[in-house]
């Protein structure tokens, strides 16, 4: 049975008190309405007590008594809102997310207080949320990612509570997630943005059946195959040696080169082979590059058969690249086990050369390809293709190491403008002949030589001298030039020079000519990254040339004349002379305490010098400094800003 009771007393706060002094409750096992405040009378003569009605809260208050006896409360009770209105008191209502109230027919959000005329409708909020999808591109418009977030069915409940006078709705959440998306979904979004080629009806259906966010792949274009370039494969065996990891290297020591035998395989030609164009999402087409090829040669001391090279002759494998140009061959090996001296005479050999004693003065020493001498060189000329490597040292020697890329450099210029004058003189040949009504084809050699000389005596003066220097040059490098060049060269003495020889003067003949030109130009015009060595222990009063990289192992150079195309690398000291490379130059010590002038000077690269003496000149472009006081640690360089800057 609930208890209640109702006390006065001069205050609110002490009437509270005293009644649950009675009742000996708490004042979370009551109800409190304050029945009267404590005021005083009209005039202040008299003193009006405080008056307060407690009463016992249950859990259960379902007795209609019991409920007269409460304030104005709020409950939810199996899932429904229950109000009850007293006189002079009303419940609050704090509605939660998910829940629907209405109050009047109007929505209701916020804090509201209920009156005992207000039309209430309290429910939960049952949801569903649709699946969404968004569809994007890669930037080659190759692949359609969609991105799926599944929908939800949520079901809410509203809790019950008890009577209170705020009531704070709150409810329970159950949530399934579901996938309504359908593949027509996909395909309608996709056709409206234009996307018809390689859709994935797998990668849809996937997206139509996921519960989880995830990405997709639904629609694929058809990738380009590349093409594949013109390779030329060589056998392992044939490759330079490898050294294990845990061994020691100095990448100054020249690599060992491979041998190869008669019969032996020295590589394979694999054709090149056209790749296949490619289809984007939108059906545009996509070009495939045309493969690489590249003009193989094999030299004479191979047998080509079905695209395999084979040696005829026990020796080096050689596989030159220059640009589309490949030369396969074998350079035989030529041994002179004693001194180079005038008792054997000189050595000219096509093919590689190893001397076991010295080269005496005077003597000349030529291969084509490389060249190793055991022990020293003397006031003699040495001159290799690939590689020279003196064990011992230079004296007063002129030591060069591919050279005919020199000439050829300067033989490609020539033709350049031969090319201009060649397409000239054609066009006016064909002027003339058609002033005369003449087809050119048909001209006799015999008038058409003598038109072209008329067109070099009256406007093209300076091709005829262009030509004899083009000649000569060819002749006198014949044995450092390729074929080619010797045939090319004799094409334009018949043509212009011989006036005895009128056969090859038609204007197909030009026409060849011309095209030959062209493509000799086309495969010599290419920049060529030579790796051919110079290499000695020393050197004193020499020359020193390479169109790759010079090393000196360990004594240093004299007053020596040393030019390289790519870096050079002196162990040792560096005192007189000059020192030129196209990259980088390294170098132990420079100069000497006398101030001797030593120039050391690259194109474009950087110089490193342990110890420079005064008189020590570095270069680098068109930049100088001069060093007056020995420095230590030199790193020169060319900085972002144009300015020469040391490290």
């Amino acid at each position: 049975m609930t208890r209640s009771i109702t006390v006065q007393a001069e205050s609110v706060e002490k009437a509270l008190e005293q009644a649950l002094s009675v009742l000996k409750l708490t004042i979370d096992e009551v109800h409190v309405r304050i029945d009267r405040p404590a005021s005083t009378s009209m005039f202040g003569l008299k003193k009006v007590l405080a008056e307060v009605t407690v009463t016992q809260v249950l859990e259960v208050l379902e007795d209609v008594e019991v409920q007269k006896s409460l304030s104005s409360v709020a409950r939810i009770y199996n899932g429904q809102l229950d109000v009850r209105f007293e006189e002079q008191s009303y419940p609050i209502i704090l509605p939660a997310s998910g829940v629907e109230l209405r109050i009047n027919g109007e929505v209701i959000q916020q804090r509201t207080i209920l009156l005992p005329t207000d039309t209430i409708v309290c429910q939960a909020i049952t949801e569903n949320i649709p699946a969404l999808f968004v569809i994007q591109l890669d930037k080659e418009h190759m692949i359609a990612i969609a991105t799926v977030t599944p929908g939800m069915h949520i079901t809410r409940a509203l809790v019950d509570t008890s009577w209170q006078e705020i009531l704070n709705i709150q409810v329970t959440e159950k949530i399934q997630m579901t996938n309504d998306l359908s593949t027509q979904d996909f395909v309608e979004e996709l056709l409206e943005m234009g996307i018809e080629h390689g859709l994935s009806m797998d990668g849809i259906q996937q997206a139509t059946e996921t519960l989880v966010r995830k990405e997709f792949i639904i629609a694929r274009g058809t990738p380009m195959i590349d093409s594949q370039d013109a390779t030329l494969k060589i056998p392992e065996s044939n490759k330079k040696e490898l050294v294990d990891d845990h061994e020691r290297v100095d990448f100054r020591e020249h690599s060992p080169v491979p041998t190869v035998k008669a019969g032996q395989l020295i590589a394979t030609y694999i054709p090149p082979v056209r790749g296949e164009m490619g289809i984007n999402l939108f059906g545009d087409s996509l070009p495939v590059k045309p493969p690489k090829e590249f003009i193989l040669r094999p030299g004479s001391k191979v047998n080509c058969f079905q695209n395999k090279i084979y040696a005829k002759i026990d020796g080096r494998p050689m596989i030159e690249r220059r640009g589309k140009l490949v030369k396969v061959d074998v350079n035989p090996e030529f041994r002179h086990m004693t001194d180079v001296d005038l008792e054997c005479g000189n050595i000219h050999f096509e093919g590689d050369v190893w001397i076991g004693g010295s080269v005496h003065s005077s003597m000349f020493v030529a291969a084509a390809g490389n060249i190793e001498i055991m022990k020293n060189c003397t006031k003699a000329s040495i001159r290799g293709t690939k590689s020279v490597i003196v064990k011992g040292s230079i004296f007063s020697s002129t030591v060069t190491v591919g050279i005919q890329e020199k000439i050829i450099a300067l033989l490609v210029e020539d033709l350049k403008e031969i090319l201009t004058y060649l397409k000239n003189i054609e066009s006016a040949l064909g002027q003339i002949f058609t002033l005369r009504e003449e087809k050119a084809e048909e001209v006799p050699p015999f008038i058409l030589k003598q038109a072209i000389h008329l067109l070099l005596d009256q406007k093209y003066g300076d091709f005829l001298d262009l030509i004899k220097q083009f000649i000569q040059v060819v002749k006198n490098h014949s044995r450092r030039v390729e074929k080619e060049w010797l045939e090319l060269s004799d094409s334009f003495y018949l043509l212009f020079v011989d006036p005895l020889r009128e056969e090859q003067a038609t204007v197909v003949s030009l026409r060849k000519l011309i095209n030959k030109t062209d493509l000799l130009l086309e495969v010599y015009s290419e920049e060529v990254r030579p790796e051919s060595l110079l290499q000695a222990a020393f050197a004193l009063n020499s020359i020193l040339y390479s169109n790759g990289n010079i090393q000196i192992r360990s004594k240093g150079v004299y007053n020596c004349s040393i030019t390289a195309l790519n870096d050079i690398i002196i162990k040792g000291v560096c005192r007189g002379g000059e020192v030129i490379a196209g990259r980088h130059i390294e170098m132990d010590e420079t100069g000497s305490a006398a101030g001797v002038k030593t120039k050391i000077q690259t194109t474009d690269g950087v110089i490193r010098i342990g110890k420079a003496y005064p008189g020590t000149i570095i270069q680098i472009g068109e930049l100088r400094h001069e060093f007056f006081t020995i420095t230590q640690d030199v790193i020169a360089r060319i900085n972002e800003k144009g300015i020469l800057v040391f490290n």
